[in-house]
C-alpha cells in the first residue's frame, strides 16, 4: 500500500511564481532569474530557461505498419558535444497543431509520412531548469504506401540527420553497438524502450 507524505495530500500546494527577470537572450533561448513564494510563504529565486518564444515540442513516436519497426534518427547535438540518438521531434510553428507538427517534422527529418494514433499530454522534460513542454505524438507508417518506399529527408540547413528504422528485437544491440560508437542517448527515447522491456 502506498503512503501519502505530503502533509495535505488534497492539494499540491501554494507556491507560485511573482515574477521573473530576463538575464541574457540569444538566438533561440532566454536565461532568466524567477522569483517565487513557497510553500511556506519565503520568497526565494531560482534560475531558469525558456524557448525564445515559449515555443512547444513534440518527440515522435513513428511506428512501422505492418512489420512493427521504429523509426529513430542520430544527429549531432552541440550543447552535448555528442552525437545523440533520438526519436524525430521538433518545434511547434505558431498556429500549428502538436499533430500538424509531428508529421511535418517526420518527413522533414526522415523522409517518412504517416498518421497520428495517439497524442500524450504536454510534458515538462527537465523542469528543475527549462520551461519547454513536450509532447508524445504516437505516429502509424505504412510501409506499402509508394511515399515511404524510397523516403527522402527534407533536412534543413546545417541538419545532419541519419535514420535507423529497427525491430524491437534489434533494439538492445543497436543501442549496445552506437554507445560503443560514442554515441549518447535521449532520456526520452532511453525511457521509452526500457519501459517496454527492450533494454
Amino acid at each position: 500500500m502506498s503512503e501519502i507524505v505530503n502533509n495535505n495530500p488534497l492539494t499540491p500546494g501554494t507556491a507560485r511564481v511573482i515574477d521573473e527577470e530576463l538575464l541574457f537572450r540569444g538566438r533561440w533561448a532566454e536565461f532568466v532569474e524567477v522569483r517565487y513564494e513557497d510553500d511556506k510563504k519565503q520568497i526565494r529565486k531560482w534560475e531558469g530557461l525558456h524557448r525564445k518564444h515559449r515555443t512547444e515540442a513534440v518527440i515522435v513516436v513513428a511506428k512501422m505498419k505492418p512489420s512493427g519497426r521504429f523509426i529513430l534518427i542520430r544527429q549531432f547535438r552541440p550543447p552535448t558535444n555528442s552525437y545523440i540518438l533520438e526519436f524525430p521531434a521538433g518545434l511547434v510553428d505558431p498556429g500549428e497543431s502538436l499533430e500538424k507538427t509531428a508529421i511535418r517534422e517526420l518527413f522533414e527529418e526522415t523522409g517518412y509520412v504517416g498518421k497520428v494514433v495517439n497524442l500524450s499530454p504536454r510534458l515538462f522534460s527537465s523542469p528543475g531548469i527549462l520551461s519547454e513542454t513536450v509532447s508524445f505524438v504516437q505516429v502509424q507508417v505504412d510501409e506499402n504506401n509508394p511515399e515511404n518506399l524510397h523516403p527522402k529527408p527534407e533536412n534543413e540547413p546545417g541538419e545532419f540527420i541519419t535514420v535507423f528504422v529497427k525491430y524491437p528485437s534489434e533494439i538492445t544491440e543497436f543501442f549496445k553497438q552506437e554507445k560503443k560508437k560514442g554515441v549518447q542517448f535521449d532520456v526520452k527515447l532511453y525511457t521509452y524502450f526500457m519501459v517496454q522491456g527492450f533494454l
